[in-house]
């Protein structure tokens, strides 16, 4: 892959809602970075850094799709933009990819990132191609969901097929759930359309690849850890996942197979993946990199710096994925419900060796919302390890020593009661 260079030596780069460290990595490559950021989508803070680190910064509304496309183009062609690229949130890179591939500056076809973005579309390419079949069935609206789920049977996951980060996902087990349903959508504002799924049991993985040219690395397994039905909220995840070999390579293959299928040609995806008693079925995947820290996961086992790596590649560097010399946990505090009163056992703790990252989103007089998705939980701790077992351990322990008083009860960060240990 070649870029070209702009008349100052650098390949210019125009990124829709490149994040703060992305601005940097993509400098330390090489390139001229011109960011286009929606001010309603981060506090003014955060922004003022993205637009002090970039050389060039544009505001737009993200809600008005055309806006966003006539920005694109005005943007791209007065500073003569080498590509245009979308890292962002799934819900504008569309758009996106659509004014890119019309000047010439797209790293994908549209088409690819349309399957990636859209859960409906996937779910009918891999039907099409025989590939990791799951039964599924279109609702347009809210309305349609439950004949849906009548005909897909119960337990069923009713999902909307646009939102991100699990928001309005939902697991049907009988008829009287459309009522707690119908309250979470309330709250998302969100009438349709969806996708209604069979109920996929056994652990959850996500695949974290770094495509170049149509070739596919594979960075490494994540394991997931899921909270309860109905809404599956992930409270953390272990890099990399302790799987067998023979199902990893399952997992693995069946990755790349989907992203080839897809045409996708560049860049970093984040791919879903149950073992089922059937084998590995895809449950989505995101043309970007994964959420919930796990690119930090990824350093802290394999030394590899996976945000840096998508800039390196884009300059023209190899990649050859090192593999984990050791292991990294995240886990997601979710307390229940009420005012917090004290929160004890942080300090202790954030001096540790093995915790790398602690942040508790709470404090004293503070109010603990409910969790219903990612964006609703209350703060997380990064634990590194020799092996994952050994992560999870530190981790467990760490948890057990941080708790939130919550109208006058006690919590520990791991759900317990009881008595604060600090961990040596």
């Amino acid at each position: 892959m070649t870029v070209p260079a702009a008349p100052d030596g650098r390949p210019r780069l125009l990124m829709v809602m490149p994040y703060r460290q992305f601005v940097r990595k993509a400098q330390a490559a090489g390139f001229w970075v011109g960011a286009i950021w929606d001010p309603a989508l981060e506090s003014p803070d955060y922004l003022d850094d993205v637009r002090e680190l970039a050389d060039l910064y544009v505001t737009a509304d993200f809600g008005d799709q055309e806006l966003l496309r006539e920005t694109l183009r005005a943007v791209a062609r007065e500073h003569d933009a080498s590509l245009i690229y979308h890292l962002g949130r799934e819900e504008t890179m569309v758009g996106a990819y659509e004014v890119a591939e019309e000047l010439g500056a797209g790293l994908n076809p549209v088409t690819a990132i349309r399957l990636l973005a859209d859960k409906q579309a996937m779910r009918e390419l891999l039907a099409a191609r025989g590939l990791s079949p799951v039964a599924f069935e279109a609702a347009p609206a809210r309305g349609d969901v439950p004949d849906a789920v009548r005909r897909i049977g119960l337990p069923a996951v009713v999902k909307p097929t646009a939102l991100a980060g699990s928001r309005g996902v939902f697991l049907w087990r009988e008829p009287a759930d459309r009522v707690p349903w119908t309250a979470l959508l309330d709250q998302y504002g969100h009438d349709g359309p969806f996708l209604v799924e069979e109920y996929l049991r056994g652990p959850e993985y996500s695949v974290e690849t770094l495509t170049r040219d149509g070739h596919h690395h594979v960075v490494g397994i994540t394991e997931k850890l899921l909270g309860p039905p109905p809404l599956f909220v992930e409270v953390g995840h272990v890099h990399p996942a302790p799987l067998p070999p023979e199902r990893r390579k399952a997992v693995e293959e069946l990755t790349r197979e989907f992203l080839t299928t897809c045409g996708y040609r560049f860049g970093p995806a984040h791919t879903e993946v149950i073992w089922t008693e059937r084998g590995p079925r895809i449950v989505e995947s995101q043309a970007r990199l994964g959420g919930d820290r796990i690119p930090r996961l990824v350093e802290l086992a394999t030394g590899l710096d996976i945000e840096q790596a998508v800039f390196t590649q884009l300059a023209g560097a190899p990649l050859d994925p090192p593999p984990a010399t050791a292991a990294a946990t995240v886990r997601f505090f979710t307390f229940p419900p009420g005012r917090v009163d004290a929160i004890h056992g942080p300090e202790e703790v954030a001096g540790l060796p093995y915790v790398d990252e602690l942040n508790i989103r709470l404090g004293p007089g503070d109010t603990v919302p409910a969790v219903r998705d990612s964006k609703s939980r209350h703060g997380h701790v990064i634990v590194s390890g020799a092996t994952p077992e050994e992560a999870r351990t530190r981790c467990a322990q760490v948890l057990a020593a941080i708790e939130a008083v919550v109208d006058g009860t006690p919590v520990r960060a791991d759900g317990g009661t009881g008595v604060l240990r600090t961990p040596a």
